[in-house]
């Protein structure tokens, strides 16, 4: 497990690098990484299903691109685009390939369908923190104009 978590760690981080993201940014695109495959891997083991965790690891990571972006002062996108590589379904769609290639026509349109949809649920969970964060901001700026108008 910790292996893994390190492993996605550097996963995240190198691919920041080649990226070129800063490099004040490369520790915290590696903790974004880190971070999305912990939530999703912890709701596996709690039996949770496999789409669930994609759309929640997808969440973890956009919320933490998102404060760590408020931090560095640095664009979301830096820590969404590699923060999101450890997540996605690329063993399947492998298997899925290698079914195909085996003459095992139904195994590989279900694993090609199955990666599609964990990709497709990891990007709505990356689509919903923007929208709550939009939420927030309109209520906040709401209340501060109310009490700036009393």
């Amino acid at each position: 497990m910790l292996l893994n978590m390190f492993l996605s760690f550097l996963t995240a981080m190198f691919t920041g690098v080649t990226l070129r993201t800063p490099p004040s940014a490369w520790i915290p695109v590696g903790f974004t990484g880190m971070l999305g495959w912990m939530a999703i891997q912890g709701l596996i083991g709690l039996k949770i299903p496999e789409l669930v965790a994609a759309v929640s690891g997808g969440i973890v990571v956009g919320a933490f691109a998102e404060i760590m972006a408020r931090i560095q002062k640095h664009p979301v996108t830096v820590y969404i685009v590699s923060g999101i590589i450890p997540l996605v379904p690329g063993t399947t769609a492998y298997n899925s390939m290698l079914s195909f290639l085996n003459k095992q026509f139904i195994d590989g349109l279900f694993l090609a369908f199955k990666a599609f949809l964990l990709a497709s649920y990891l990007a709505a969970g990356l689509a919903i923190v923007p929208l709550i964060v939009r939420y927030i901001r309109a209520l906040f700026s709401s209340s501060h104009r109310k009490a700036m108008d009393n």
